[in-house]
């Protein structure tokens, strides 16, 4: 849900009804501030070496806001990069030789990535929010 024509107080408070939010990183994350405490963060991380660099913008906010962060690394087979790029390619052996490139190379090769999730993989994950929102009610 990106708003849309929804007036921002009718948005914030669906979001507020909500237990969970998932997404992959990005500013759509940022709608977790109209979350209640105690609701559950997922931020599912794209490939390419970007855990640090996405923990950095929404893991150590969280915890302050009284919600619960879990992260999702995916894998390069639930990457679109595997349908643009051989597996011996440069963008796939060694991403952090693209992190050196600057941020718009960083970008246009991984932030601008699709995912299609492993449900069996992510499953783990689902579990374990399920579980911190089934404490607090």
């Amino acid at each position: 849900m990106d708003g849309g024509d929804v007036p921002l107080d009718k948005f914030a408070q669906i979001v507020n009804s909500c237990d969970l939010i998932v997404g992959v990183h990005g500013a759509g994350l940022s709608h977790m501030v109209f979350l209640p405490q105690n609701a559950v963060v997922i931020q599912i991380i794209p490939w390419g070496r970007l855990e640090g660099f996405c923990w950095c913008d929404y893991a150590f906010t969280v915890p302050k806001a009284k919600l619960k962060y879990l992260e999702y690394q995916i894998s390069l087979e639930e990457s679109t990069l595997l349908s643009k790029y051989p597996r011996d390619h440069p963008y796939i052996q060694d991403p952090f030789a693209v992190h050196v490139k600057g941020w718009f190379v960083l970008k246009d090769v991984y932030m601008d990535q699709d995912v299609t999730l492993d449900l069996e993989r992510f499953r783990g994950t689902l579990v374990e929010a399920y579980e911190h929102v089934n404490n607090y009610q």
